[in-house]
């Protein structure tokens, strides 16, 4: 799960983590060195073509523009954690709380970077488009135990936001895509595609509603345990929908915010240990999670600002059943004191304790009722130099099993995640940044005797070429060290990417 920080609620939503399949189903392995040279030849003449348009692209767009000055140098994020690229003023979120990180199974991408010059701008809305080209490696494609099998990829990604450019109101749009291509194990390329939008009215400087959606077509890594032994990566699709009310009483404030969010995943094929061509059924994955409450909140000074936060999170599964006869709906409680600093161009904080629980509707599944922390802080530690931290802990879905005998089951229903990150940006000069991040998260499933413990590092540097044009260049490690030690795997990943956020 993550953070949902629409308007200052901290609302609980699914990640997008995968479920593993009981290993009745995915006894078997993923296809693997299948693919012929001539794939690869007509793959890299492929990327050849798509990276030169979008050379070209830019350079009608530099040529135009090559009369203006330099701008300021590009805005960079400080998190340890990917980001989408936003346009360089705020959204609708006008919460202070950071994104947390990634959770197990979502591979770390590069830093985003952000336009030098002016949107472009049509009648009253900013327009902000976007083409990335990214070369990848990775090292263990498949997060494989034994024998892993490397493979480089061009990741190309447009982009589009649309932001409202109001005294009063807003109404923003975007669209974007990640579609991927590997250059020898072609069953793992992946197009994954979103759209939003979203709005807010404004009865006064003290009162608003708003309201969003959100639509995606996506994929779950081979990190995700649920995802490794199909033939192709399971693919998945989630639609969002969420609105809230806020209220500015004097010093105090009110949030009421709610968010439904489905998602439905598609079965893929694989291959059992006898050799035959079955399908892992993914159909009793589909749900629905609806979270909603309210934060009061208290401001002592223009800075600082506690608060108490109660939220309900529902889970309700498309199918009642599954594949072994559990019912997986849910209910669960979040409830929150924390306290929100903010020290305009020093630092932004917000930490937060409390206690969760989930209760599930089979009685054979394990509840969870345990603490919660956690913290979000950016601290500007010198003009060129930012600090980031997180921590976080999560309640995730999950049907991982484990057979300690013959015969015998042991079902989980859910894993506690708690979740750490750190990192530092430092800003040489107007075109040259450098980062450095690090992340660990533990993961103790519920209700069977296993532990999982992620840990990642990133090195990376960011260098503008021209007011639209970055390089950014990054390295990370990733590891998976196991309670059962068939699940571990390592792995190293490179990303290069040129970046070309259009402005004028």
């Amino acid at each position: 799960m993550r953070y949902l920080e629409h308007w200052g609620m901290i609302l609980k939503i699914t990640n997008n983590q995968g479920i593993k399949k009981p290993m009745t189903k995915t006894s078997g392995y993923a296809a693997k060195p299948l693919q012929a040279c001539k794939y690869r030849l007509a793959n890299r003449l492929h990327h050849l073509l798509c990276l030169a348009a979008a050379v070209s692209i830019w350079s009608v767009s530099a040529n135009a523009q090559s009369d203006a000055s330099d701008g300021a140098s590009p805005a960079l994020s400080a998190t340890a954690t990917a980001a989408p690229l936003v346009p360089p003023q705020e959204t609708l979120d006008d919460s202070d709380v950071a994104q947390t990180g990634t959770a197990p199974g979502r591979t770390v991408k590069p830093t985003p970077v952000a336009p030098s010059g002016k949107p472009f701008q049509l009648g009253a809305f900013l327009i902000y488009p976007e083409i990335d080209a990214t070369w990848t490696y990775d090292s263990n494609l498949y997060s494989s135990n034994t024998a892993p099998l490397g493979d480089h990829a061009w990741i190309y990604s447009p982009a589009l936001w649309v932001q409202s450019n109001w005294a009063r109101h807003a109404l923003n749009f975007h669209a974007g895509a990640d579609l991927t291509r590997y250059d020898t194990y072609g069953t793992e390329n992946s197009d994954d595609q979103n759209i939003s939008a979203e709005g807010r009215y404004d009865f006064s400087a003290d009162t608003n509603v708003y309201g969003g959606a959100y639509f995606a077509r996506e994929h779950e890594d081979r990190e995700s345990p649920s995802a490794r032994n199909g033939l192709t990566p399971t693919e998945y699709f989630q639609r969002r929908y969420y609105g809230g009310f806020f209220r500015q009483f004097d010093r105090l404030s009110l949030r009421i915010a709610g968010t439904a969010q489905h998602l439905n995943y598609k079965d893929v094929n694989f291959i059992t240990g006898g050799g035959a061509l079955s399908i892992i059924n993914n159909d009793d994955r589909d749900r629905w999670q609806y979270t909603g409450g309210f934060r009061l909140g208290y401001e002592i000074t223009p800075r600082l600002e506690p608060y108490l936060q109660v939220a309900f999170d529902n889970r309700r599964y498309d199918i009642k059943v599954d594949d072994l006869d559990y019912s997986r709906d849910s209910q669960g409680q979040r409830y929150l004191a924390g306290l929100r600093w903010n020290a305009p161009r020093q630092i932004k904080l917000d930490a937060f304790v409390g206690w969760l629980l989930q209760d599930y509707n089979d009685p054979r599944l394990k509840d969870i009722s345990d603490a919660v922390a956690g913290v979000a802080v950016q601290w500007a530690a010198t003009d060129k130099t930012t600090v980031s931290a997180h921590l976080d802990r999560t309640v995730e879905e999950t049907t991982v099993t484990l057979t300690p005998s013959p015969g015998l089951v042991l079902v989980s229903s859910s894993f506690l995640n708690t979740y750490g990150s750190a990192g530092v940006e430092h800003r040489f000069n107007n075109k040259l940044s450098a980062r450095l991040n690090g992340s660990v998260s533990h993961v103790a499933y519920q209700g069977i005797p296993r532990t999982d413990d992620y840990y990642g590092a990133t090195i990376g540097a960011t260098y503008r070429i021209h007011r639209n044009l970055f390089l950014d260049l990054s390295y990370t490690d990733r590891k998976l060290s196991s309670s059962i030690p068939t699940e571990d795997f390592s792995k190293h990943l490179l990303f290069a990417r040129i970046a070309i956020p259009f402005s004028h």
